[in-house]
This record gives structure tokens, sequence and C-alpha cells, in this order.
């Protein structure tokens, strides 16, 4: 049934509507992300923020689109003050998945000593406000958590490396049974947030600043910086940081450039469902004084932007989650992202 569900939803947004069919080309496009903690094998372990995927699809000025939460998006927006006159509106959908496991995947056990397993579908909209120097947006997630498909694609991509390498690892998970909210809970996420350059030497470099906030299954409050440098073309608050998860990024729709860039935030952690658990019982979850309220993420990248293409290569790194247990570890990951304009 979820596999139907997912299948379904994939055909919907392959098929765009008349309406953005008769966009311009430099007004609409898609993104494909995959974060992949086995792309930095002499930094990490199969564990912890394992994989995660995406699928964006953007649109600027446009009234029409595919937008399964826009109406309540745009509410959003317009009491947040996103209809400013004499500023652009982006706007994005979205869907994804994440994934997050223990250490220890052949144990078949509960392992209340680590992190537990735990997996996310999710659909969002995005409506951002932007100009040259800065863009402030809202974001609308619908989740559904503990879901086994997550599980089972794991499975079949430890297989292929298996068969790939002729090694034993890495070991099929056998723990997905455990995982956070198993057998599926619905689950939302609402972030606002914000991005403006601070300083700039026009085309070759610019430093600006962010914030969100998060409510939701993850609540929480982060504060950071981005810098990049190189031959730019496109404003700040194009970044393409984190995507997957929580990034302020947005598809950039500018001409041709190249750079390198960085990216530092500190957030301030009150609830995360996939470390605590939801409504639904969870055979493994953490107590409010069992984690870290303030995480220390970043990342470095580079990106090249030619003709319709975009694709960025990022190593990201978090702060350890749990202040208990194994799970007291800094985590490492690969991004791979590539943006096509059409």
């Amino acid at each position: 049934m979820q596999r139907a569900i997912l299948i379904s939803l994939l055909l919907l947004i392959l098929q765009p509507p008349a309406a953005a069919a008769e966009a311009d080309s430099k007004e609409r496009g898609i993104a494909l992300y995959l974060d992949q903690d086995l792309a930095i094998p002499f930094l990490n372990e199969d564990r912890d923020y394992t994989m995660g995927l995406a699928a964006e699809f953007f649109w600027q000025d446009r009234k029409r689109g595919i937008y399964p939460l826009d109406g309540a998006a745009r509410r959003i927006g317009e009491w947040l003050g996103l209809q400013a006159r004499g500023d652009s509106i982006v706007r994005s959908f979205m869907l994804g998945s994440v994934t997050y496991t223990p250490d220890d995947l052949a144990n078949p056990n509960p392992i209340y000593d680590d992190r537990p397993y735990a997996s996310l579908l999710y659909l969002n909209n995005k409506r951002v406000r932007v100009n040259r120097s800065s863009a402030v947006g809202v974001e609308l997630q619908l989740g559904l958590l503990g879901t086994s498909l997550t599980g089972g694609i794991q499975r079949r991509l430890h297989a292929l490396w298996r068969d790939a390498t002729g090694e034993p690892e890495p070991v099929d998970p056998r723990g997905w049974n455990h995982q956070i909210s198993d057998g599926g809970e619905l689950t939302l996420r609402l972030r606002a947030s914000n991005s403006r350059r601070l300083l700039e030497a026009p085309r070759r470099w610019d430093l600006a600043s962010n914030w969100a906030v998060t409510l939701g299954y993850q609540t929480n409050l982060s504060l950071g910086f981005s810098a990049r440098a190189g031959k730019l073309a496109s404003p700040p608050w194009t970044l393409p940081y984190d995507p997957v998860n929580r990034g302020n990024f947005l598809p950039s729709l500018a001409g041709n450039e190249w750079f390198v860039w960085t990216a530092y935030r500190l957030r301030l952690v009150a609830y995360d469902a996939l470390l605590q658990g939801q409504f639904r019982h969870s055979d493994v979850t953490f107590g409010a004084d069992e984690i870290n309220h303030v995480l220390q993420e970043g990342g470095l990248g580079f990106t090249m932007t030619y003709h319709a293409w975009q694709a960025t290569f990022a190593v990201n790194g978090k702060s350890t989650e749990l202040r208990t247990g194994l799970d007291r570890r800094n985590h490492y990951w690969g991004g791979f992202y590539l943006m096509l304009r059409y």
C-alpha cells in the first residue's frame, strides 16, 4: 500500500500540468538531491543519518504549479508578510525521505544505548520572498514516520554494494521493526527562515547570515552564516547547503557560475521526534534529558552551473545528538545535488 501511494505521487509529479508546461524555460526546473554517508569512507561508518533522497520542483512568479500544500503555505506566508511589493515569490514542491540507524545494524533486538532506527517520507511546499540580497520564506511539510519502505530500500542498496565489491559489508539492517512509530504515523512541520547578505565583492565572494524557526515533529531554532567565493551569478540565498533536511536553499535560476562555499549553524533543539518518538508507541526512544539541546552543524562544498545544469558536491557534518549511550559521536556524510532548468 505504501509503495503504491509513493508510485502514484511520483507519476503525478513527473507529469507537469498544462499551466506549468507553458512557463518560460528560465523560470522553472527540477533538482535531485542525494545524501549518503558512504560517500566519505574515511570519515564515516554506516550509522546515524545514513541517507537522504529528494526531488524538488520549483517555479518563479507563476500562479500555477504543483503545490499540494500551497493554500496553507500561502496563508502562513501572508501572515509573515511574504507578499511585499517589489520582491519576487519563488515556490517549490518537494518529495523526499530521510533515514537514520544505530551503529549495530546486524542486531535484530531493540538497541537501548544507541540512536533508534527512524525514517520519514515527506511532501513539502516552500514559498519564499526574495530579492538580490535577502530571502524570507515559509515551508510546510507533511510527513509519514515509520514506514517499511525505507528499510527495504536500505537493504537493497546494501546488497547491491556487496555484490559490486565482493565484501561482506555493509550488512543488512535487521532492526527496522523497532524504528520510531513503526507501522506508520502522520506528522507535520512548519519552518520559517531568513537569509540576508552581509558583505560582498560583487561576482567574486559574499557572506550571508541565516536563521530559522521550526515547529512540529522537529522544534528548534537555528542561527548561522554562509560564505561563497568564485565566479558568482546567483544571490546568496541559493546556496545548496543541506537541501534534503532543513537548508535555506532554493535552486538558482541565474546564469553560468562556479564557487566554493561553506556554511555553519548553531541549532537549539527543543524536541525531535526522530529521537524522542511521537504519539505512537516506539520500542526505543530517548527523553529530553538524554538528548543534546545545542548542536553544531556545517558543510563545505563546490558548485558549478553551466547553461541549464547545476551540480554540487558537499561534505556535511554535525555534532553528537545524544548525551548518553553509544551515540556520543560526530557524524559526517556526503551530498550530491543536481539541478536542471527547463
